[in-house]
C-alpha cells in the first residue's frame, strides 16, 4: 500500500524570540490515574528563582535535559470471551458528549480551512492536530489559553486533559480487545487498530516545570526527551520515533532549527480492514476524469452491494465502506455539475455535507467503483490556526506559563499524513508537530452508483466515538503526493535531498493570498523568506521583464516590459539578498510567495563571477512546479522565470511570464 510513497525532509521553522516573560503560573491540575511514569533521571528540586523563597510543586522546574518516560496504559487482564468485563472497561473510558462535540466542531472548522484550496490530493488529520493543541493548551495561561480552549471546545484545562486521557485509553483497550478476540478465534493476522502517541522534545537550554511533564505523562502518555536541537542527530531521533509510532508509514527526515526550545509531537496510526474485502480479480483499470478536463487511467476496486446504504444529498451522493474496527470510510461524490470546493467552502457546508444521521441513510443497491490511491500530504498550519483565532500563540504575548518559567512562542505547527486504499482495507497515518522557540435503514428498491471516477471527498470516522480521524480530497488517484497547502513543511532539497513537493502558497486557513476576484494587470512582485530564520523578514523582488495579458470586460489587453539581462546587473547598485551562514548548510530554503502563485518557476543559476562577462558559462537550470520553496546559495546570480499559463485565463482572468533577478551575497 505504501511502496510507492516518497520520503520527504521536513524543515522546522523558527519564530521570533518572545521578548517578555510569560504570565505567572497557576495550578494546571494534574489528574491522577492508574498509569505511572518512570523517571530515567533525577528531578531537580530547586525552585524557580525570583519567587521570594516560595516553593510549590508546580513552581519546581525539572533538571534541564531531563528525560521522563511515560508508561502506556496497563494491559487489561480480561479474557476475550468476557464481554461484560470489556464493555465495563470501555464504558469507563468513554468521552463526554461535550468533548465529542468539541472535537466535531474542530474537525469541520479546521478541515474546511486546510482542504478548501488544496489544488490536488489532500489528506488531513483533525484528531492529531487536536491532541497537539490540547497538550500545549494545558500549559497555556491567560488569553493564550482562552484562544486555544475555545477552539478545542472546552473552558477547563483539567477536563480537557481528563478527556484526552480517556480517549487515548479507549483506543488502547479497544485495539487490545479486538486483537485478542480475533486471535482467540484463530485470526492471528488481524491488524486493524487506531493508535495515538505523544511526546515532548525539550531543549537542554529550557527550564520546564515538573508538573507539566507529569501532566503530559499521566494524561497524554507523553514521554519527555531532553535533546540538543543544534545536533543533527536530534532530528533523526525524532523521525525514528515518528516512524516507530506510525508503523513505518511515515519516515520523516527532520531538520530541526537550533533555536527551537520545545517540540510537541503527536502521531496517529490507523488501519482498518474492510468488513468485506474487495476481490483482486475484480480490480480493473479505467479512466478517472480530472477537474481541469484531462484524464488518467487508474486501477479501480469494483463490487455491487445488494444491501448497501447511501444518501442522496443536495448536489452529491454519499455512501460508506465499513472497517472491521468499528470505523467507516465515508465517500462524498459531487454531482457532475458540482465541484468539491462547494462542499469545503465553510465549516457549515462541510458539516452539512459529511454529517449524516443514522436514520437518513437509505438502504438499497450500491454499485462501488473506488480508485486505489496512495498519497501523502504535508501542511504548515500557522496561518490556518491564526485564521481560526489562535494567533496569540505565535506572537510575543504568548503565555505558556504552565510549561516553563521561560517565555515561549510557537514558531511552527506542521502536519504530515499518508493515506492508502487497496482491496484489503485503508491505512492512514499522521504526525503533527508544534515547535516552540523563545519567545437502520429503510428497505426500498432505490439504488446509488458510487462511481468515483471524478474528484471526491472522503473521511474516516470512528463511529464508536463519533470522531473524524481523517478528512481528505482525491482529485487525481494517480498522484503519489498530494498537493501541499501553501506553506507546507517539506522543502525541495531541504537538508541536501532533491525531492519535488508540489504546492501552492496560501495564507489564512489555506485561502489564496489573492482574493478570488483579483485581476492582475501587470506581473506581481514575489517575496522570498528564509525558512530557517526567526526574523520572518521577506525579501521582495520586482519583475525585471515580463509579458502579460489580461481579460477585462470581454477584451484582451497586454503589456510588454523589458529590463536588464541577469548578468548585466551592477552588483554595486543591486539589492543583494544576504544568505545566512547556517552551520553545515551550503544552501538555504526560501519560501516563495506571490499575490497569485505561478504554475511553474524555472530557476537559472550562475556564479557571481560571471557578472559583466562577455563569454558566459551556461547556467544550471531547475524547474519547480507549483513552487512554494526554493533553495538558494550565496555568491550566485539567479533568474527566476515564473509562468501563469494561458489555460487558466478563464479561471483567473490573466496569464503571462515574468523574470526576476536575485543576486545573493
Amino acid at each position: 500500500m505504501r511502496n510507492s510513497r516518497k520520503r520527504f525532509t521536513a524543515c522546522i521553522l523558527a519564530a521570533a524570540v518572545a521578548s517578555s516573560a510569560a504570565a505567572g503560573c497557576q495550578n494546571s491540575g494534574t489528574i491522577s490515574g492508574q498509569n505511572q511514569e518512570t523517571e530515567t533521571s533525577s528531578v531537580a528540586e530547586t525552585p524557580v528563582s525570583g519567587r521570594e523563597g516560595e516553593e510549590s510543586v508546580e513552581n519546581r522546574t525539572s533538571e534541564k535535559g531531563k528525560t521522563l518516560e511515560a508508561q502506556e496504559p496497563e494491559r487489561a487482564e480480561i479474557s476475550p470471551e468476557n464481554y461484560e468485563g470489556w464493555n465495563q472497561l470501555l464504558t469507563e473510558n468513554e468521552i463526554s458528549e461535550a468533548f465529542a462535540e468539541g472535537l466535531d466542531r474542530f474537525a469541520y472548522e479546521s478541515g474546511s480551512a486546510v482542504l478548501k484550496d488544496v489544488q490536488g490530493n489532500g489528506n488531513y488529520s483533525p484528531l492529531s492536530l487536536y491532541y497537539t493543541l490540547a497538550l500545549a493548551g494545558c500549559g497555556a495561561r491567560g488569553e493564550t489559553a482562552d484562544q486555544i480552549l475555545e477552539k478545542l471546545g472546552t473552558a477547563d484545562q483539567e477536563e480537557l486533559a481528563k478527556q484526552c486521557r480517556r480517549l487515548y485509553q479507549w483506543y488502547v483497550y479497544q485495539s487490545q480487545r479486538e486483537q485478542e478476540r480475533m486471535a482467540y478465534y484463530g485470526m492471528e493476522d488481524y491488524r486493524s487498530t487506531i493508535r495515538l502517541a505523544n511526546s515532548l522534545w525539550i531543549s537542554e537550554q529550557l527550564n520546564v516545570y515538573e508538573e507539566f511533564q507529569r501532566l503530559a505523562a499521566e494524561n497524554f502518555f507523553a514521554s519527555s526527551y531532553g535533546v540538543d536541537f543544534g545536533n543533527p542527530d536530534t532530528g533523526k531521533q525524532m523521525g525514528e520515533w515518528i516512524a516507530d509510532k506510525t508503523n513505518g508509514v511515515l519516515t520523516p527526515q527532520l531538520q530541526m532549527d537550533p533555536a527551537t526550545l520545545l517540540a510537541i509531537v503527536n502521531t496517529l496510526y490507523f488501519y482498518g480492514g474492510w468488513s468485506e474485502p474487495f476481490s483482486e480479480e475484480m480490480t480493473k483499470e479505467d479512466v478517472f476524469y480530472l477537474e481541469e478536463g484531462g484524464q488518467v487511467t487508474v486501477p479501480y476496486l469494483n463490487r455491487t452491494e445488494r444491501e448497501g446504504v447511501f444518501k442522496k444529498g443536495e448536489g452529491c451522493t454519499l455512501s460508506y465502506l465499513g472497517t472491521n474496527n468499528g470505523c467507516r470510510m465515508i465517500f462524498l461524490l459531487p454531482d457532475e455539475d458540482r465541484t468539491l470546493e462547494e462542499f469545503l467552502e465553510s465549516p457549515k457546508t462541510l458539516r452539512d455535507a459529511m454529517e449524516v444521521k443514522e436514520e437518513d441513510w437509505v438502504s438499497g443497491k450500491v454499485i462501488w467503483k473506488v480508485p486505489k490511491f496512495d498519497f501523502g500530504s504535508s501542511y504548515r498550519l500557522n496561518d490556518t490556526l491564526k485564521a481560526m483565532g489562535m494567533g496569540r500563540i505565535f506572537d510575543g504575548q504568548a503565555e505558556f506559563g504552565g510549561i516553563s518559567p521561560d517565555p515561549l512562542v510557537v514558531s511552527d505547527v506542521i502536519q504530515e499524513t499518508h493515506i492508502g486504499v487497496d482491496e484489503n482495507g485503508v491505512e492512514g497515518a499522521a504526525f503533527t508537530m508544534m515547535a516552540m522557540a523563545r519567545g437502520a435503514m429503510i428497505e426500498n428498491e432505490e439504488m446509488a452508483e458510487m462511481i468515483l471516477d471524478r474528484p471526491f471527498l472522503f473521511g474516516i470516522r470512528d463511529e464508536y466515538q463519533g470522531i473524524w480521524l481523517f478528512l481528505g480530497v482525491c482529485r487525481n488517484p494517480e498522484e503519489e503526493d498530494g498537493s501541499r497547502d501553501g506553506e507546507a513543511v517539506a522543502g525541495e532539497q531541504a537538508a541536501g535531498e532533491d525531492e519535488n513537493i508540489s504546492g501552492r502558497q496560501a495564507s489564512a486557513g489555506g485561502e489564496n493570498l489573492a482574493d478570488n476576484d483579483l485581476l492582475l494587470t501587470s506581473a506581481p512582485n514575489i517575496g522570498l523568506q528564509d525558512a530557517l530564520s526567526g526574523t520572518l523578514q521577506e525579501f521582495v523582488v520586482q519583475p525585471a521583464n515580463y509579458s502579460w495579458r489580461w481579460q477585462e470586460n470581454g477584451e484582451m489587453t497586454g503589456v510588454e516590459a523589458c529590463g536588464s539581462a541577469p548578468l548585466d546587473i551592477n552588483p554595486e547598485t543591486a539589492d543583494m539578498l544576504k544568505i545566512p551562514n547556517y552551520k553545515g548548510l551550503e544552501e538555504v530554503n526560501y519560501t516563495f510567495s506571490c499575490t497569485r502563485m505561478p504554475q511553474t518557476v524555472t530557476v537559472r543559476e550562475w556564479d557571481r563571477s560571471q557578472l559583466g562577462k562577455q563569454d558566459r558559462e551556461e547556467p544550471s537550470v531547475k524547474v519547480y512546479p507549483n513552487p512554494w520553496m526554493i533553495p538558494l546559495k550565496p555568491d550566485k546570480v539567479y533568474e527566476l522565470v515564473a509562468k501563469w499559463p494561458e489555460e487558466e485565463l478563464e479561471q483567473q482572468g490573466f496569464f503571462g511570464e515574468a523574470c526576476y533577478v536575485v543576486v545573493t551575497d
